[in-house]
């Protein structure tokens, strides 16, 4: 009998070890937050059983690397990037709906090829005590105020989903496109342009610049965590657009990918969305409470589909008028 213990319990244990051994990878490139990766990517894991490799860089690259990996793909999943990154490159990304989608918030569901993963609120972080005395400038249209030169933070529009969000949305918030890039044209001489979103902010909180055009919950971050800084609406109105998040086409792990994007749909991880500052699309899960409520935030009406179809255009005339200006 106690032999036939001990066979069952190593069979069991290589049952097991088989198991781990072959548990699925579900390779993820990414453009979200570490803090997003650090708090949902183990919740994850433990709840599929699959382990994540995570592949961390700005949205441009990401694009860049499926673009060159598109005959044999190395991924399974897009994370968190503007959608009109998606919507511009259909081929390299397969329609999936992930489960919950019946959930999602109105005006969360912008395309057929991508899942919303939060809904991201473009804002101003402010550091007055480095305005030097100047005003805390409370629209775009201030933000193009001379008297900012060179105080104003901002990642590039060519190789920063969030800046190009940050772009489109100046573009939408005023009477004509030709407006739109007045102001814009303005802005852009006033910043101080950083190859990383995620420096934006904190050039601001470090107070090496006096204003950062970044995303709420990352000027959030630093608010809670004690900084000099506060979170500015602009008064023309700002986006609330959703990141997306989507299946690569061909992906090696498919199911895996599959897994994955119904997880980060799920009560549990929108949970953790709005822990962590972020707007979640479930119609079911309250925001944040430090912050305010959405219904309080002017909204341009972001118009995703006009951004995704202008990109090319809008980046190239971007990438023109920073010869000028800058």
């Amino acid at each position: 009998m106690k032999n036939l213990f001990k066979s069952t319990a190593l069979a069991s244990t290589l049952a097991l070890t088989a198991t781990l051994a072959y548990a699925d990878t579900v390779t993820v490139y990414t453009a979200v937050p570490q803090n997003f990766i650090d708090a949902l990517v183990p919740m994850y894991e433990a709840e599929s059983g699959n382990t994540v490799e995570v592949i961390k860089a700005g949205s441009g690259e990401l694009l860049n690397r499926l673009t060159a990996e598109a005959g044999s793909p190395a991924a399974d999943v897009l994370w968190s990037v503007d959608g009109t990154v998606i919507d511009f490159n259909p081929d390299l990304f397969e329609a999936y709906d992930a489960a919950g989608s019946d959930m999602l918030a109105d005006g969360m569901k912008q395309s057929e090829m991508w899942t919303p993963f939060t809904a991201v609120v473009m804002a101003f972080i402010v550091n007055e005590e480095k305005l030097g005395g100047l005003p805390v400038p409370d629209s775009w249209a201030a933000l193009a105020d001379p008297q900012y030169d060179e105080m104003i933070s901002s990642a590039r529009a060519d190789g920063s989903g969030s800046a190009y969000i940050q772009l489109a949305t100046v573009l939408q918030a005023f009477d004509s496109e030709d407006a739109g890039w007045e102001v814009y044209k303005g802005m852009l001489g006033n910043f101080v342009l950083s190859e990383s979103s995620g420096a934006v902010p904190r050039f601001v909180n470090d107070g090496e610049l006096a204003v950062g055009v970044t995303l709420e919950d990352a000027a959030l971050r630093y608010v809670e965590g004690g900084g000099p800084v506060q979170i500015v609406y602009p008064a023309e109105g700002t986006a609330i657009a959703p990141d997306a998040m989507a299946l690569v086409a061909g992906a090696p792990n498919g199911d895996g990918g599959k897994s994955f994007l119904d997880f980060m749909l799920s009560e549990a991880a929108q949970t953790v969305v709005a822990e962590q500052g972020r707007r979640p699309v479930r119609s079911d899960i309250a925001s944040n409470p430090a912050l305010v409520a959405l219904g309080d935030v002017n909204s341009v009406g972001y118009d995703a589909a006009w951004a995704a179809d202008n990109r090319e255009r809008l980046v190239d005339a971007w990438g023109d008028m920073v010869l000028d200006v800058q």
